[in-house]
Formats: C-alpha cells, sequence, structure tokens
C-alpha cells in the first residue's frame, strides 16, 4: 500500500511539471501573438502574482490540475468588469479559431446548457450530461470539456453539436498543442487561411501537422483541428 500511495504521489507531481511546463510555454506564445499583432489587450491568461483559488461554485468539481490551472493563473477581461458578462480570456490561433476561456468564477455559467439545462422555465440538471466533464471554455460556442475524474485531466471537445471527442489526454498535452497552433500562426503572420476560399492554408498545416501528431496522435489531431475549424 505505501508503495502504490508513492507511486500515486510521484505519478501526480510528474504530472503537474507537465503542466506548469506546458503553461509556461502556452502564456509565452500567447503573449508574443498579441504582442505581435496588437490583439487583447487586458482580455488575456495571466500568472497571478499570488497563488490563490478564487471561488468555484460547489457544484463544479476540479481537478488538480484545474486546480493549479486557477490557482496560478487568471482569465483577464477588462471590459467584464463591473458587468454581468461572463468574465473569459480570449486566445487567438490566427484568425481563424478565438478560444475563451472562462474565469473560474463564472464556470457554472460555463455549463448551462449542458450539464444544467432549461426545462419548463426553470433550470434543470441534464441527466444525459456527465457531473464529471466540466466546459472550461469554447470556440463558437462549441464546449470545450475537461474530463475532472481521470488521471491528467483529459481534454475533450464537442463541434456543432456533435459527440464530444478526445483532442488530448491531459490538460497538460491540450495547452502544448495550441502553443504549437500558436506558434505556427505567427511564422505565417497570423494569416493561415486563404483569402479567396477561407480554408487554412494547407502549407500551415503542413507545418503544425508533424509536431501535433507527435504529441496527440493522429486521432486526437485531427479532432482538434476539427473543432477549431481549421481542417
Amino acid at each position: 500500500m505505501a508503495c502504490y500511495n508513492l507511486f500515486n504521489m510521484l505519478e501526480g507531481m510528474k504530472l503537474m511539471l507537465e503542466l506548469e511546463a506546458a503553461l509556461t510555454r502556452f502564456i509565452e506564445q500567447q503573449d508574443l501573438y498579441n504582442r505581435d499583432f496588437g490583439l487583447f489587450t487586458d482580455h488575456e491568461l495571466r500568472q497571478r502574482s499570488e497563488v490563490q483559488l478564487p471561488p468555484v461554485d460547489d457544484r463544479i468539481t476540479l481537478s488538480p490540475e484545474l486546480t493549479y490551472l486557477y490557482s496560478h493563473y487568471e482569465m483577464i477581461d477588462a471590459m467584464a468588469e463591473g458587468t454581468h458578462k461572463m468574465k473569459n480570456a480570449a486566445v487567438e490561433i490566427g484568425e481563424s479559431a478565438v478560444i475563451y476561456f472562462v474565469s473560474p468564477e463564472h464556470l457554472v455559467r460555463q455549463q448551462m446548457g449542458y450539464r444544467w439545462i432549461y426545462v419548463g422555465g426553470e433550470t434543470a440538471e441534464s441527466s444525459l450530461w456527465p457531473t464529471h466533464h466540466v466546459v472550461i471554455a469554447n470556440v463558437n460556442d462549441d464546449p470545450l470539456i475537461v474530463d475532472v475524474q481521470a488521471s491528467g485531466s483529459p481534454v475533450y471537445a464537442a463541434f456543432e453539436g456533435g459527440e464530444p471527442k478526445l483532442i488530448a489526454t491531459s490538460l497538460a498535452d491540450c495547452f502544448d498543442a495550441l502553443s504549437i497552433l500558436i506558434e505556427g500562426a505567427r511564422l505565417f503572420q497570423g494569416e493561415i487561411s486563404d483569402e479567396e476560399t477561407f480554408e487554412t492554408k494547407p502549407e500551415y498545416i503542413s507545418h503544425v501537422m508533424p509536431t501535433l501528431t507527435d504529441l496527440l496522435g493522429s486521432e486526437q489531431m485531427e479532432a482538434l483541428l476539427e473543432y477549431l475549424s481549421l481542417q
């Protein structure tokens, strides 16, 4: 039993170190992209000056990885201050996709339409939505979902009302994949879509695909590109 507990502790530490490194890389690429193209001033993910976990609705379960994310990073949204707007951070990948990461204090609102639905004018918990699936972000109102029960916090995405597909076996891999896409978009000066067809430039896909495939595997890579409307 002692060896099993030690293994779990070491595995947990390994996962947190991977997440820390992935978030550091992600923030670096986000900031470089925003600096290069003058985007999203005071509307981004930013490391907290002090580690603290903001209030989260008691009905929302956080995994260790989400706890780390929300206690070490905050979602800046100057336009939401003093309003009823759902606070979120915007992250752009070229001109094709913007991911909105909701602030933890508004997580319960992000679950509306998924875990909670309107029935007869009242809010009810959906019998079809797993309670351990937490929507942390969206692209064009399509949800980015974390499985808070599984080791590493696997990430799923649902595209245009379809069934959620696995896009990363851990939250760390998800942020690493987004970093690869943002870094690639910077190399193309943010212009990753053809001006006439509006389809993603094949040369951009060719650039990011090998690294993404090494990280995620081909099936998850394709699901991620589909979710972001890049393929």
